[in-house]
């Protein structure tokens, strides 16, 4: 069972709405619905009464809210108390995009160990609202997240400013891909897309930005979708499509010319890589790790 879980039917308790319980938890509400299904998938019962407007919790789960809450401040203790123990093992956790895991992170967890021989570092890859739930609930201390100038990774700009420090890390284009000779630059083609979910991150730039702009010259058909960004970049590899993926994540491949960037044709799509702490006192061994993440700015 996710211990998120928990607090997520704490949140729904206490709020008035779903979005409201979705900022308290501080993911979106389509992420948010997202684990309240799986939670109910794992308990095989449901627990939103969904006849209401807005939605509640069922009364079965009302009646256990005192017992839920109980459940939930524990591991809560446990978790402090490991996070503790974890500070003085000089463990510095960091959450980030899958694509990002790939292609930034390895040269920087090189050089901050190379400075810092003692510290252990754990990386956990995962979506953005992930992520940021992550940083935001004290499981990473540093997250490194894509965003744009209308998609910041904390859109709530009060918040973002006050419990926030979030540093420019480099640009990065997304560019079409696909393996060579596959893709013919003819307004009677149609072009075979591996996309993403719409409710990712990167999901949400392809819907926004780029499907809209590719599809007034060309046809389009979705040949497969999933969120994870090296299971897309194995796919391309495999002649199945063309998707849109980092260029950092990509290069190597068309340096060899095992893959075609297609930026000329289809068009590409800029966005930063920022990273984020949360403003809170911290231990001395996670400070000269941001000095050294800042170091490692414009990589």
């Amino acid at each position: 069972m996710d211990s998120n879980w928990l607090d997520d039917l704490v949140a729904l308790a206490e709020a008035e709405t779903l979005t409201q319980a979705a900022e308290n938890r501080h993911v979106t509400q389509p992420a948010f619905t997202r684990r309240i299904q799986a939670l109910e998938a794992y308990l095989g019962a449901e627990v939103i009464d969904r006849s209401r407007r807005p939605a509640r919790p069922t009364p079965a789960i009302s009646r256990h809210m005192d017992d839920i809450r109980s459940l939930a401040r524990g591991l809560h203790r446990l978790r402090n108390d490991l996070q503790v123990w974890e500070s003085e093992q000089q463990r510095l956790v960091i959450a980030a995009q899958h694509a990002i895991s790939v292609a930034h992170l390895p040269a920087v967890v090189s050089t901050v160990r190379t400075a810092m021989p003692n510290l252990t570092i754990r990386l956990n890859s995962a979506n953005r609202d992930e992520c940021y739930a992550m940083l935001m609930t004290g499981q990473a201390m540093v997250m490194f997240g894509y965003e744009t100038e209308f998609m910041p990774v904390a859109r709530d700009i009060s918040l973002n400013h006050d419990m926030l420090e979030k540093l420019p890390f480099c640009t990065e284009r997304l560019v079409p891909v696909c393996c060579a000779g596959l893709f013919v630059d003819n307004e009677k083609t149609r072009l075979n897309i591996i996309s993403y979910p719409d409710d990712v991150f990167l999901g949400e730039i392809m819907q926004g930005y780029i499907l809209p702009r590719v599809s007034e010259r060309f046809r389009i058909g979705v040949a497969c979708e999933l969120a994870l960004t090296p299971a897309v970049l194995q796919l391309v590899l495999q002649g199945l499509g063309i998707a849109w993926l980092p260029v950092e994540m990509v290069r190597t491949h068309i340096d060899a010319g095992t893959l075609e960037d297609l930026s000329v044709s289809l068009g590409d799509f800029e966005m930063d890589v920022v990273m984020l702490r949360v403003r809170s006192t911290r231990p001395s061994f996670a400070e000269d790790a941001w000095s050294q993440l800042q170091s490692c700015v414009g990589g």
